[in-house]
């Protein structure tokens, strides 16, 4: 897929799936604490861990969390998997948004995103997709994150050699205009929850399966006809 084909197919799909910004409503201290439980989970189960989450200390902060022990945010995030694992990280970034940005994500994202980017990496537990995520869906910075649906179109329609997270928002970037970038990430996202999913994509209900690399090599994969004689013996 080119530049052209690229752009084309991004303005099918923003208005295939029209943005639903799932942190209206949200501090940033809570996107970041909901990202970091949406790791190896799905969707739904992030939400519940996060409203379980709230019945269990009230309003997310920093500081509640800070002073909440990890034995009873990991009950309170059950939900999300992999509780005993994502409980310490939770509490210590609160205690280090606490300790070090007075409770306030809101100082890091007024950094420059490189900056930003960096600051939020230095937390414990957060990798760069965690902090691209927190910086375009809290902070309106012009990363584009890549989760694994992103992650897996962006292989299909060969915008990407290399398959490492680095490479594929490279990519992503150079091609998307930063004013767009947060949209296209979500549409890209519905895209693959929607069609375009890992095992048995609906390729016949795609709207942009013309300019797929993926779709075109698999269709000349289906057509190509068997050179074998019927009922020849395939043995020597």
């Amino acid at each position: 897929m080119d530049r052209r084909a690229f752009l084309r197919t991004m303005r099918i799909l923003e208005a295939r799936y029209p943005m639903k910004d799932w942190t209206t409503g949200m501090r940033p201290f809570e996107v970041l604490i909901s990202t970091v439980l949406s790791q190896s989970t799905t969707a739904a189960n992030e939400r519940r861990g996060l409203e379980d989450l709230r019945h269990r200390v009230g309003t997310i902060t920093p500081e509640r969390l800070a002073d909440t022990s990890e034995e009873e945010i990991a009950r309170a995030i059950w939900h999300a998997g992999l509780a005993r694992r994502k409980a310490p990280r939770i509490r210590a970034i609160a205690t280090a948004i606490r300790d070090e940005w007075g409770g306030q994500v809101e100082r890091i994202l007024a950094l420059p995103t490189r900056r930003a980017r960096e600051e939020l990496m230095a937390l414990p537990g957060v990798g760069p997709k965690t902090a691209d995520v927190v910086l375009a869906m809290a902070g309106g910075h012009p990363t584009f994150p890549v989760d694994t649906h992103i992650a897996r179109i962006a292989r299909r329609w060969g915008l990407s050699r290399r398959k490492d997270y680095e490479s594929i928002r490279r990519a992503l970037e150079d091609w998307t205009p930063p004013g767009k970038r947060k949209e296209w990430h979500l549409a890209i996202i519905a895209h693959g929850r929607t069609l375009c999913k890992a095992r048995n994509p609906r390729c016949p209900e795609c709207p942009v399966r013309k300019d797929c690399d993926w779709y075109r090599r698999t269709r000349v994969r289906k057509q190509r006809p068997d050179t074998r004689k019927r009922g020849a013996s395939t043995k020597g």
